[in-house]
């Protein structure tokens, strides 16, 4: 297998809800019949309330968060801005792991005129020109690849279903590397899977049709990633408690079964079994969820061959490889955060994921060199602290968690924030 495999964006747990009876209750003091009775009433509550694993009832925003300031990236825009004449060019490299199609004017006109449901939405003034439709979609799309993510979201929102996808994506994308607290990033991540879930018959539509399942997939994926983004700010227990690890199971399922060679589901399904091994142990996450590490290694590998050049896709390799062989693999982790902040990215959104690898090292060489403790214990330190100052731990404009700075200022009783 190569060296430098692993999965595209996401990992799976579950996500911070209300309080229940289990989960202020750390995962390390419950047996296994306690981890098992809680996993075994989870996968029966999915199954209850919905089999594909759609969400049943929208989650509650805040208005006011979805609507407020974002802030910028922290570069150049111009450094990946597209021009239309370099756009369709440049489109099968900017889709190499997503393989969202390009949105054409015969393309939208398919789907527009086969769905009524789609054309409604344009509204009355909409005059049948797909091709000024589709030059207005490449512009939300021309926003999101050079990080202009609000003008993205408000552009795309405006153009019907094909203009959500990268509005949706860019709201995304921002949630998890430039918002400034955890709330914030919460709250955008459920509201773009309350917007995709407003399109669920219809979603359920694309997927009868062999023609319209790519758009099925893209719309699966980015429902998904919004929910797994959510699940990291949860504890084990709640991740169990709360179903997601089941739903986006099923999302995995579901699109290797429509195309067993798409990147992301690939890897999606790799993260999944190395998370369960993360959070419940290799003998227990075999036994109870069928997580095998010898799986995780053959889906990395295989979601790796059909994307060699994502940064994101190495540093969630070398998160796995913590997740799954803790210090044993450490060296091969940090030479995989190299790669990824080595990676020239193609857009804004690469851009990103690089500085977020060469943020995470940090925190793992401080982990590594400074707390002699196990890394369930440094994930302990690293939830208290984002619990307790509400910053968003993946935002590339904050400084990264040094868990020994951290220590020493608990310790000293003074300011816990790390931002300066």
């Amino acid at each position: 297998m190569k060296r430098n495999c692993s999965m595209f964006i996401f990992v799976l747990a579950g996500l911070l809800c209300s309080p229940v009876s289990h989960a202020e209750k750390d995962y390390d003091d419950l047996s296994r019949e306690e981890m098992k009775a809680i996993a075994d009433k989870a996968q029966k509550g999915s199954e209850a309330e919905d089999a594909d694993g759609w969400q049943s009832e929208k989650v509650a925003v805040d208005d006011k968060v979805i609507s407020g300031q974002w802030n910028s990236v922290p570069f150049q825009t111009r450094f990946f801005d597209y021009p239309p004449e370099k756009l369709k060019e440049a489109w099968p490299v900017l889709m190499r792991a997503l393989r969202i199609p390009y949105p054409s004017a015969e393309y939208l006109e398919r789907r527009i005129e086969h769905f009524p449901q789609l054309k409604a939405e344009l509204g009355p003034e909409f005059d049948g020109n797909y091709q000024h439709l589709s030059d207005e979609i490449l512009e939300a799309w021309r926003f999101f690849f050079r990080g202009d993510f609000r003008a993205a979201k408000e552009h795309g929102s405006r153009l019907g279903a094909y203009g959500k996808i990268p509005a949706y994506l860019a709201q995304s994308v921002y949630a998890v590397y430039l918002t400034d607290t955890r709330e914030e990033k919460l709250q955008l991540l459920q509201d773009v899977a309350n917007q995709i879930t407003d399109y669920l018959d219809l979603i359920k539509s694309l997927k009868d049709e062999e023609e319209f399942q790519a758009d099925y997939m893209t719309l699966r994926l980015g429902y998904a990633f919004s929910i797994a983004r959510i699940a990291e700010e949860a504890s084990p227990v709640e991740s169990l408690m709360n179903n997601y690890l089941f739903k986006v199971s099923r999302a995995i399922d579901d699109t290797l079964e429509i195309e067993p060679n798409h990147p992301v589901a690939l890897a999606m399904n790799a993260a999944k079994d190395a998370n369960i091994i993360r959070y419940v142990g290799k003998l227990f996450g075999r036994l109870t969820f069928g997580a095998r590490l010898s799986r995780v290694e053959d889906y990395f590998e295989q979601a790796f061959e059909q994307a060699d050049d994502l940064a994101i896709v190495h540093y969630e390799y070398a998160n796995s490889l913590i997740y799954i062989n803790r210090n044993r693999d450490i060296y091969r982790a940090m030479e995989e955060f190299n790669v990824a902040i080595g990676i020239h990215p193609k857009s804004a959104m690469e851009a990103l994921d690089s500085m977020y690898a060469s943020k995470r090292l940090r925190e793992i060489k401080d982990y590594y060199l400074n707390f002699r403790k196990s890394y369930r214990s440094f994930e302990r330190e690293r939830r208290e602290y984002m619990l307790t100052t509400d910053e968003n731990l993946y935002s590339v404009l904050k400084p990264p968690f040094l868990v020994s700075e951290y220590l020493k200022r608990k310790d000293a009783g003074t300011e816990l924030s790390q931002v300066h």
